[in-house]
């Protein structure tokens, strides 16, 4: 039932798209159809359990059905412009050695990381502690809302500061449905997403810039040491990553090509971003700034409404969580305050983690060398600044975060060296993205593609 669970979720998402736009190519709904369709499945979990419905196997498998039907339903209007988008269009004129040899380090790499993560069980303490643990005691109990584990009389310390209840559920959710329907381990989820991940960067950086360059900042992106360990794992942040990256990089695609499809798959996958982890709101606020400089320009406001609909994922899990008990002691500090001390600190372990190699390869390094190269264009052309400006906006608003919590539980040192490193995962794709599609890299990778290709 897991295999058939996972196929239907991904077909569900797959229609979804082509939905959105039947002009999203082959690669791009392949690669964010299981990540949508799993989202959508979790969400209606929630609701489910919220007004009484055991999470059974059963239950779980019947919502997956329903959507399926829903999601074919709805493209039943736009069934011939769907079957002519799969029509093969043959033209390889642009291939080339360099993209065979990508290509051939990243089948081997992935291949190498999709069986360790299937093969390896939970392990990390996070998961353990945390996501796993939850997922698997949701799917053996069939609730989310009235676990044991949440009960204060069963484990004290469940609503102190810092506590998993608080968590966005969309993960433990769905380890929760893998479980429900006979998975041994919730391996499955972390492994397909990353996989699917690396076909859906891989399309929409190809749509700004050639095939060469996109394989070249797929290949950049996945060679980042650690994101490409944490991938193998079962947490939240790889997976965190994932959406958050591609929903703002689509936006970016949006502000820069007018394609309003892009504006509407961004803000799904930036409402995905907000179901998986809190912070994820950062990039919800990055969106809203693009969205509100290109419309001051073209006077259409009502687009606004698009980026700011992807927070009602953080609303509907805080009035849930109000309204079940599951809530932990504030750890935010709400009020405006100056501790020299502490700023310094978390601006010190900003820079740090940003220069520091081992954590995410050369990845910023090629960051700031290829903005100094594009600076002419950038200041000509305006090339490449809202990707920059994304950037700047959701790191600087992340440690302003930090900055305002109350460590209660831990430490400030250990947040800035063991989790803020895990949300600078989010900016990899970016900044690779960034990398290939500014002018100046662009010109040079379209010129290389067009001198080596084989036609």
């Amino acid at each position: 039932m897991q295999t058939i669970g996972i196929l239907f979720l991904f077909l569900t998402g797959f229609l979804l798209i082509k939905r959105i736009s039947v002009k999203f190519t082959l690669t791009e709904c392949v690669g964010f159809a299981f990540p949508v369709g799993l989202g959508l499945i979790t969400f209606f979990m929630i609701l489910e359990d919220w007004i009484g419905i055991r999470l059974t196997p059963t239950a779980n498998l019947a919502t997956t059905i329903l959507l399926l039907i829903t999601s074919i339903a709805i493209s039943i209007p736009q069934r011939h412009a769907l079957l002519e988008s799969f029509k093969p269009q043959w033209d390889f004129k642009w291939i080339n050695l360099v993209w065979i040899l990508l290509l051939i380090l990243i089948a081997y790499a992935e291949y190498s990381n999709f069986v360790k993560t299937l093969y390896f069980p939970t392990y990390d303490r996070d998961s353990m502690a945390g996501f796993d643990t939850i997922g698997y005691v949701a799917a053996q109990e069939h609730t989310y809302k009235g676990m044991s584990i949440f009960d204060g009389n069963y484990i004290p310390q469940i609503h102190a500061a810092g506590s998993y209840i608080t968590y966005m559920p969309m993960v433990q959710l769905a380890y929760a449905y893998v479980y429900s329907l006979g998975a041994e381990t919730s391996k499955a989820i972390p492994a397909l997403v990353y996989l699917s991940f690396l076909f859906g960067f891989y399309g929409l950086t190809k749509r700004a810039t050639c095939r060469t360059a996109a394989i070249l900042a797929t290949f950049g992106m996945m060679m980042s040491p650690e994101m490409f360990s944490f991938s193998s794992l079962s947490n939240t942040n790889v997976i965190h990553a994932c959406a958050a990256s591609a929903g703002i990089l689509y936006v970016c695609l949006w502000f820069k090509n007018s394609e309003h499809r892009d504006l509407l798959l961004g803000c799904v996958l930036l409402a995905l971003n907000c179901w998986i982890r809190t912070e994820g709101i950062v990039f919800v606020f990055a969106a809203l700034l693009l969205a509100l400089i290109r419309e001051c320009t073209e006077k259409q406001f009502c687009q606004l409404l698009l980026p700011a609909a992807a927070v009602l994922p953080t609303v509907l899990f805080a009035v849930y969580a109000a309204t079940n008990g599951l809530t932990a002691e504030s750890i935010i500090i709400t009020h405006p305050f100056w501790d020299p001390v502490k700023m310094k600190a978390v601006a010190g372990g900003a820079v740090f983690l940003l220069c520091i190699s081992h954590y995410y390869g050369y990845t910023f390094l090629f960051l700031v060398i290829t903005a100094l190269a594009n600076l002419k264009y950038a200041i000509k052309e305006l090339d490449g600044l809202h990707v920059l400006l994304v950037i700047l906006v959701t790191t600087v608003l992340y440690f302003l975060i930090l900055y305002h919590i109350h460590y209660i539980w831990d430490s400030l040192d250990n947040v800035i060296n063991y989790s803020a490193k895990r949300f600078l995962f989010c900016m990899v794709p970016i900044a690779w993205f960034y990398i290939v599609t500014n002018k100046m890299v662009r010109t040079l990778l379209e010129k290389l593609e067009n001198a080596l290709s084989f036609c």
